[in-house]
């Protein structure tokens, strides 16, 4: 899918770079920023069906737990469903998709079989908070500015030449030289609404046993590394290491004594 995407977008630049030789680039840019905009709307309706199966969640007292959770986060949800990802994987996970009257709650078969409700309850709750504080938003907006930021440095270092098919590996190792400048920023900030999201399920859940079954579960199942080495957890972890989410619950805990576990 990101091939075809990508072949796509640079049909679309070589054909303005030649219709509009002097200033193909604002063209360009607009419209890669605003595709990246009606991706987000449009994947979770048309790309997820695609890779995905959907039932509601059978199990009735769980799903309403959930609905409460997420008015209790200020995202409500109409939906929650359960997706078919053992058929690929024996990862966990859940997630929100879609945008208000659309939102729905996705949960992979894989946790409902691997973790228990309260622990459920934590896992969905993370992922209430990148909503409630507008994580997808933000990286929404990041990802246009730098779709954006990726043809006019195109447009820069070459110009009106990018319509000549022959300079496609140049402009492939520019961008490839753009995107790990942005690694090592980009992780961090992942890392650091990933924490956000961690503090935000123990505050609607209250849960801190929940939350390390949850996540020792999570970090044994997709197979976590533990302890990667520094430079390596600057630049590609997009989540903290399960020690440091372990630690953030303790942390936690020990800050809500009367809460408990």
């Amino acid at each position: 899918m990101s091939v075809v995407l990508g072949a796509g977008a640079w049909a679309a630049a070589v054909a303005l770079a030649r219709a509009l030789p002097g200033w193909w680039a604002l063209p360009a840019g607009a419209a890669l920023a605003l595709a990246v905009l009606l991706l987000s709307f449009v994947a979770p309706v048309v790309l997820e069906p695609l890779f995905n199966r959907f039932r509601p969640l059978e199990d009735e007292t769980l799903a309403a737990r959930l609905r409460r959770l997420s008015e209790r986060a200020g995202v409500p949800v109409r939906e929650v469903l359960v997706a078919d990802a053992s058929r690929r994987t024996t990862k966990v996970n859940a997630y929100v998709s879609g945008i208000g009257r659309t939102r729905r709650v996705v949960i992979f078969d894989t946790l409902l079989r691997t973790q228990d409700p309260a622990a459920v309850e934590v896992v969905v709750a993370h992922e209430l908070g990148h909503r409630r504080d507008g994580h997808v938003a933000k990286l929404t907006l990041l990802a246009m500015a730098g779709a954006a930021v990726a043809v006019f440095v195109l447009w820069a270092v070459l110009g009106t030449r990018v319509a000549d098919p022959r300079t496609l590996p140049e402009a492939l190792l520019l961008l490839l030289a753009l995107e790990l400048a942005a690694l090592a920023p980009g992780a961090w900030l992942s890392r650091r609404f990933e924490r956000a999201a961690d503090r935000c399920s123990l505050e609607l859940t209250g849960q801190p046993a929940a939350f390390a079954r949850a996540h020792l579960e999570l970090a044994r199942r997709n197979l976590s590394d533990l302890e990667p080495p520094r430079p390596v957890y600057l630049l590609l972890f997009s989540h903290p290491t399960p020690p440091e989410r372990l630690a953030l619950g303790r942390a936690w805990s020990a800050a809500h004594p009367s809460v408990v576990a």
